[in-house]
This record gives C-alpha cells, structure tokens and sequence, in this order.
C-alpha cells in the first residue's frame, strides 16, 4: 500500500502570540527544521507528499520541492479542516496517511522512518510516536481510517481516532522526549 506525507502546516498559532511556523526558531523558520529532516528520508518511504498550509512562504519554498501544496484559506476552522482538504487531495488514491506538525523542531528523520518500518512490520492500522506514555506525532493512519478522519470537527485531530481504536495501534517509544515537544510559547532566547 502507499503511504502518503501530509505536512500540517496552517495553523494560527494563537498561543504563540505570531506566526510560530515562520518565526525564527535558533536562525531559521521553525517549519523548515521538518521540511529538512524529511529531506534526509530515503526518497522512497513516502509515495507522495503534501503540505496544507495558508502561508506563502511555505507554499513558495515548498513548491519545487517534490511538495503537492493544499491551500487551507479557512485555518480558523481548527486542524480537523486541514486533514479534510488533505485527505480530499488524496480521494481518488488508494493510499494510507502519515501526518506530521511543522512545529516539532527536535523531531529528526531517522525517528519518523523507524516509525514508518515499525508500523508496517507490525500489520497495526494505525502508528505514532510515544514517550513513556505520551502520545506524539507523527501519527498514521491505514486507508479504512479515511471516513473516521473526514468525520474529525473543529481544532481536532487524529488522537481521537487514536484513542478510540487502542487495539489498533502500533507505539514506538522515543527514547528523548525532546523531539516529540511541539513549540506553542514563544521564549525569548529563539531567534
């Protein structure tokens, strides 16, 4: 089956107070550590990649990249609308979903493709990362999990598909917790 990327990135950062994705994060835009862990991916793990966002820049600087790009001009809607218009691009496929957050700038490529071998070793429907309990992003989802994702509303995303198929998950425990924290407050020794 293939597996496809699909990049979050539109969020609106409100407790961030700005643009956490474009706002520099030790000397670079924080969406970019991501895009270059990815980049370090064998060019087969993934058979298509998208990014959902409604930033220029990233839709600028992803675009001769090898990155499909879906627009999310209605970001307000919360996280479940960007999973609907990626998983809209994707209808007529036939194809299982990884999604990852642009705001995991500790996350590095060799933990995201371990997290792809052992959910495939495993013949478990579903896959994230983990630290000694806590679950973590990536997340994927097997096809059959299409429906219960495009029925996802509001800021929600794949933890509640997660939680409500427990028997159906794949864990991988990563060793430093650091690369699972996702960046939502702004500290003033960043840029």
């Amino acid at each position: 089956m293939k597996l496809a990327l699909i990049l979050l990135a539109a969020g609106d950062s409100r407790r961030f107070n700005g643009n956490k994705l474009l706002h520099e994060f030790y000397g670079k835009p924080m969406y970019r550590y991501m895009i270059e862990e990815v980049d370090k991916l064998p060019e087969a793990l993934f058979d298509r990649k998208l990014v959902v966002t409604q930033y220029q820049e990233i839709m600028d600087f992803l675009k001769d990249r090898g990155y499909e790009i879906v627009v999310n001009r209605e970001s307000s809607l919360g996280i479940s609308h960007s999973i609907h218009l990626a998983l809209k691009a994707l209808e007529n496929e036939e194809t299982d979903f990884c999604f990852a957050v642009c705001d995991q700038p500790y996350l590095k490529a060799a933990t995201i493709k371990d997290l792809v071998k052992g959910w495939r070793d495993s013949g478990k429907g579903i896959g994230c990362l983990c630290n000694m309990g806590e679950l973590g992003n990536p997340a994927i989802f097997s096809g059959p999990y299409r429906e219960e994702l495009l029925a996802l509303e509001g800021d929600v995303g794949g933890k509640r598909v997660i939680r409500k198929h427990i028997e159906d998950l794949y864990l991988h425990e990563v060793l430093d917790g650091l690369e699972l924290v996702d960046i939502d407050v702004r500290k003033n020794s960043e840029s």
